[in-house]
């Protein structure tokens, strides 16, 4: 039967939109076409529906006029038969980083035009596909001569790679907080709107966008081989702030910093969303947790089951419906020893989508044919010699389903009598074995009639996208919070009833691996005998230069006494990073304090990360001041004693304490005349000139009550020298 130009347009049905047999519309089994279903997934059959099944002949009306046109006889009450299978099939590997940038998208593609019956073959086929620009496809239109039903012959297929740049059709990026109300930080209307930020970034296929997280060690070798300016270091935390921050305010989904030698909780969310035109299906999310987590909990999934295998956590979703985000929330405990960074963990998801990579890729046009018979029935009346009760029989051997739309049969005097005229909205389908039945005309004629026909009819088609997707996420670093640090009096012993100033010195250093945005000093139980310093007394030192403290930063609230050092990324001196040390100096003003009275005061560090993270706390020992009631009572002595040679001599200086109480910061001083060199000191002095010559000056830090110390050394004459001058003391 040659192939003819169709002079009917086929209702919609006749070209069935291409479809996936687990497609979201359709809980269980999808309609191909109006009237169709699919009823085995694995052998590929369809079958008719919403027909009455309580009998082997389906009735076939006329569209239009309702009259009765044919029938179709079933063989065997048999509803099913196979179809030509059209396939596009994508694997597609897609590789992020921890704030869902495409690092990688590696594409592979195919078109597959199938026979998937064993007993009949396919022949004249014509695909025609839409969209096919942004592929390597040569030509939209496809002919097939012929398909067999071997393993060999049964199949057409043609490789293909996307030519633009491709969008991330599954959103994935993971959030970690290691904040104390991080469940209420990591919500679903923030993360969602942090999400969609990503769906429009791109990446041409197989290209590597940028490497992959390098290994913990590799990380702090650059860290350790790389100076980064302070402006680099600013850009690249507004970068992390612009990738984790919300839409709704300025505060970061994400904190990194965790505190050494403390029970740390962190809470991980993973969001999905399917950009896909339909749904995706069979959906797995395994996130990999290292060693260093512990007690990994299952807080919360919106969608789907998540649960705890050994080392991982699985998250199965049957259906993720189209622009549709989805989050499953966690927690794991960390308790880290050393500054160690610590990596969170990687993420691989699979899954399977219907619908193409490609955007637009698509199937508009299937035809083929495959065995078929048809023949009318002339059969001539009994009792009424020429004339003819015909019909056409059109019959379906095939194992195909088979959709005949369009059946003419014409006079053969006058082509434009018709006996027998349909289109595709007047028959249904034709299931494998079927006979469609015209209804019979009666034709008079002497002769035997021969009457010309055209019928058209096509194997009905099955359109499959079939995308088998994976995605890995990288992980990301977690800082070690750490601070280390002393503070000391000057002097631990105050006079009573008089005015002194203590001078305090507070140290810190940043012993950990992550730096610093906020420090803050708190010292508290000030009261009227020990008074805090003013802003201005106030000296800071970082990495031992002096730096500026804005009067701003300091705080006085009865009797607590606070400097601020905040958002320092943005600051003249930025960050405090690892190693970096910090020295507040100030005087404790000690008025007139009583008998026995103390200043028993507590210091507190505290300090936080960028992002923020938990706030880190440290306490270090704060000696005591006290006020004693003493009179101070002391002596000092010299003794000039000759040795050796003419002009050496032996200078030997006593300080002793003859009161009931401690003494502080006592000063010793000694003058050496210009005519004497000295030498061989049993405690080094400070040399000065503060009485105009060379001066000699120990300090002593504390005198016990009746304790004595002797410091000696030499001097020896030089010129015209005279021994009495060393008899002089100071």
């Amino acid at each position: 039967m040659a192939r003819k130009k169709k002079e009917k347009e086929p209702r919609a049905r006749a070209q069935p939109k291409p479809s996936y047999g687990w497609a979201a519309e359709e809980a269980a089994e999808e309609k191909l076409a109006e009237g169709l279903k699919r009823s085995d997934l694995d052998s590929g059959k369809v079958m008719l529906v919403d027909r009455d099944i309580s009998t082997p002949v389906i009735e076939t009306y006329d569209a239009n006029t309702g009259e009765l046109e044919g029938s179709i006889l079933l063989k065997d009450g048999n509803r099913e038969g196979v179809t030509g299978l059209v396939k596009i099939i994508e694997n597609v590997d897609v590789e992020l980083d921890h704030d869902s940038n495409i690092e990688s998208i590696n594409f592979k593609g195919q078109l597959s035009v199938e026979n998937q019956s064993k007993k009949d073959r396919l022949w004249d086929i014509d695909l025609s596909l839409k969209n096919i620009d942004s592929t390597s496809l040569k030509s939209k239109d496809i002919k097939i001569r012929e398909l067999g039903t071997d393993k060999d012959t049964n199949a057409y297929t043609e490789d293909f790679v996307i030519k633009e740049e491709i969008k991330n059709l599954l959103l994935v990026q993971e959030y970690v907080n290691t904040l104390p109300d991080a469940d209420n930080v990591l919500n679903l209307r923030d993360i969602e709107t942090n999400l969609l930020k990503a769906k429009d970034k791109t990446s041409k296929a197989g290209a590597k966008v940028k490497e992959r997280i390098a290994p913990v060690e590799e990380e702090e070798e650059e860290e350790e081989e790389e100076e980064e300016g302070e402006e680099e270091e600013e850009d690249e935390e507004d970068e992390t702030f612009e990738d984790g921050g919300t839409a709704s305010d300025g505060f970061s989904l994400q904190a990194f910093g965790i505190s050494i030698d403390k029970e740390n909780t962190v809470t991980f969310a993973i969001a999905m969303r399917n950009l896909f035109a339909k749904a995706i299906k069979n959906v797995k999310v395994v996130k990999h947790i290292p060693g260093d987590f512990s007690n990994p909990v299952v807080r919360d999934t919106t969608e789907g089951r998540a649960e705890v295998e050994g080392n991982k956590i699985v998250w199965n979703i049957e259906k993720l419906m189209p622009e549709t985000t989805v989050l499953l929330k966690f927690t794991c405990s960390i308790l880290v020893t050393d500054i160690t960074k610590r990596k969170t963990g990687t993420i691989d998801v699979t899954y399977e989508a219907s619908s193409s990579f490609a955007e637009g890729l698509d199937i508009d046009k299937y035809d083929a044919y495959t065995r078929n018979k048809f023949y009318v029935d002339t059969v001539e009346r009994d009792e009424e010699p020429g004339v003819w009760d015909c019909k056409l029989v059109f019959e379906n051997p095939s194992e195909f389903i088979i959709q005949l739309f369009n059946a003419d049969v014409y006079s053969p005097e006058d082509e434009s009598v018709k006996y027998v005229d349909i289109d595709p909205k007047d028959v249904p389908y034709l299931p494998a074995g079927a006979q469609w039945h015209s209804k019979k005309w009666k034709f008079e004629s002497e002769e035997y009639p021969a009457f010309r026909k055209k019928l058209e009819f096509r194997v009905m088609p099955d359109f499959q996208t079939i995308v088998k997707g994976t995605a890995s996420i990288a992980d990301v670093i977690l800082e070690i919070a750490s601070i280390a640090g002393d503070m000391s009096y000057d002097i631990e012993q105050v006079p009573t009833y008089k005015e002194k100033d203590v001078i305090a010195t507070l140290k810190m250093v940043n012993n950990g691996s992550a730096p610093l945005n906020e420090i803050t000093v708190v010292q508290q139980y000030f009261n009227d005998e020990y008074q805090p310093p003013k802003a201005d007394e106030i000296k800071v030192l970082w990495n031992r230069k002096e730096i500026d403290l804005d009067s701003g930063s300091v705080n006085f609230d009865g009797n607590i006494f606070k400097i601020s050092l905040k958002d320092l990324r943005n600051s003249s001196n930025g960050l405090f990073m690892p190693e970096s040390s910090l020295e507040f100096q100030y005087p404790i003003h000690c008025i007139n304090p009583a008998q026995e009275s103390k200043f028993e005061s507590e210091i507190t560090y505290f300090t936080n990360t960028f992002p923020v993270s938990q706030e880190l706390e440290f306490k270090p020992e704060v000696p005591v001041i006290e006020a004693l009631h003493l009179r101070r009572r002391f002596r000092i002595g010299k003794e000039v004693l000759p040795i050796g040679k003419l002009g050496n001599y032996e200078i030997i200086l006593t300080l002793e304490n003859i009161g009931t109480a401690p003494l502080q910061k006592l000063v010793l001083m000694d003058k050496v005349p210009d005519s004497f060199e000295y030498s061989d000191f049993s405690m080094k002095p400070e040399i000065t000139d503060e009485v105009g010559q060379d001066t000699l000056k120990w300090t002593i830090d504390k005198l016990m009550a009746e304790e004595k110390i002797e410091i000696t050394y030499k001097i020896s004459g030089t010129g015209a020298y005279s021994p009495s001058d060393a008899q002089l003391g100071l």
